[in-house]
């Protein structure tokens, strides 16, 4: 006994595709400047103090100039190092229009200082990580490619040379190089946490599904037990009153009503074992799955796709609805619980077809989505924990009434499972 698999498919090919969703590049310079990454808080200090020693060398050989020439190579020097620090302090909180405009000035500056500050080319070295921070692109490149080839050219009026080509040349890309490697490391670790992140959040939904389960399993079993002993126990008894009351008349016997004979405790006894037997079945009610102690088992389902918004849930009935055995029908209900929580949670889907077909031996349940697809192979190979978390669940359920799940996917295709149980009615089911 198999689900009938090609009419998955043929329900499936009927749904409109959704392309893959593309996932945002990580912002890991933003990161990186909160002081969430390893090593962003000594990657932007180590710059700071680069850019002070390279200051306070600028003022240092500025003080051989004349004094109208040093004076003006201090006011370059102090407005370019507050600009520096300034900005460097709250670029955070700037809009990246004027991150551009601050560098841009900054960047304005440090061109007038060229031909006054003699050491002011080196402080190229700081502006091309600033360069890589504000414009983490082809753009930043280009910039430093720009303020490398005017560092040279600044060079010409004194003559240039292999040093003064080589020096600007070398320290370009040595800060292309690290920042590269920031970067990477930082771009890793995200990666890394949010797989942390993942694997506990799994791990949670697994807790509380194994515990939803044992709480299913353990109210299922005792309202199979109450059925079986206490409420079959309670028919008989019911039954046996009804004959000894029916023999008792038979034979002319106690037909005084008075409150002490024979067919008065008798039909005490029974109205007792009727109500308690009513009692009973309320109990065996409450211990089904919510949705079936209030509906039939499509209203049922019904109730779970109702509070799931975003998808369009189509359920469809085919045979003769009946009434199955309460074990099939809390365990097909279980089943579709996990099957739509999976289309909600993971599938991205737009669209959703839920298919139950009754048959003269069996009941399938076919829910077949328009989402993004899986490996179910792959799925199936992982630990315990990852992944589609509920398909191992659906297998052993649906083996427990020797029934079949079976699972069909792949990636930008969509997703089918077709589940099957027999049917069989148990005496008093």
């Amino acid at each position: 006994m198999r689900p009938r698999v090609g009419n998955v498919r043929r329900m499936q090919s009927s749904l409109d595709r959704q392309p893959d969703s593309m996932r945002n590049e990580l912002d890991v310079e933003n990161l990186a400047r909160r002081g969430g990454q390893p090593g962003a808080m000594s990657y932007r200090n180590s710059i700071h103090i680069l850019t002070a020693t390279l200051l306070v060398v600028g003022l240092g050989a500025s003080a051989r100039l004349p004094l109208p020439m040093f004076a003006v190579s201090c006011v370059l020097l102090f407005v370019w190092g507050f600009l520096y620090f300034w900005g460097s302090s709250r670029r955070v909180t700037f809009a990246h229009t004027k991150q551009l405009a601050w560098l841009f000035v900054l960047t304005l500056v440090w061109v007038l200082m060229l031909p006054i500050v003699p050491v002011s080319i080196y402080i190229v070295f700081p502006l091309f990580f600033l360069f890589l921070q504000v414009m983490p692109d082809v753009r930043g490149i280009i910039a430093i490619v720009g303020a490398t080839s005017v560092a040279i050219v600044s060079q010409y009026p004194v003559g240039l040379t292999l040093g003064g080509v080589m020096g600007p040349s070398v320290a370009a890309l040595v800060t292309i190089a690290i920042d590269y490697a920031f970067r990477t490391l930082w771009r890793v670790n995200n990666e890394k946490q949010e797989l942390i992140d993942q694997l506990l959040e799994t791990r949670s939904q697994l807790a509380e599904t194994e515990r939803n389960a044992g709480i299913a399993e353990e109210r299922q079993r005792i309202a199979h037990e109450i059925h079986d002993t206490v409420a079959q126990g309670l028919s008989s008894i019911q039954m046996l009153l009804h004959v000894a009351e029916q023999e008792i008349l038979a034979r002319g016997l106690g037909e005084d009503d008075a409150a002490g004979s024979p067919l008065h405790k008798i039909r005490l006894a029974r109205t007792t074992a009727s109500d308690n037997l009513s009692e009973a079945r309320a109990m065996i009610a409450a211990l089904q799955p919510a949705a079936l102690s209030k509906t039939s088992l499509e209203g049922a389902l019904h109730r779970v796709t109702a509070p799931l918004l975003g998808i369009n849930f189509v359920i469809n009935v085919d045979g003769d609805e009946r009434q199955l055995p309460m074990k099939t029908e809390a365990t097909l209900l279980r089943i579709a619980q996990g099957a739509i929580g999976n289309v909600a949670k993971h599938s991205e889907a737009k669209n959703c077809h839920v298919t139950l077909t009754y048959e003269m031996d069996q009941v399938r349940l076919d829910v077949v989505d328009d989402g993004v697809g899986f490996e179910p192979e792959r799925v199936r190979q992982q630990p315990a924990g990852l992944g589609h978390i509920g398909l191992n669940a659906m297998r052993q359920r649906a083996q427990e009434l020797n029934g079949e799940v079976i699972v069909e996917s792949a990636h930008g295709q969509g997703t089918a499972v077709s589940v099957a149980l027999p049917i069989e009615f148990s005496n008093g089911g």
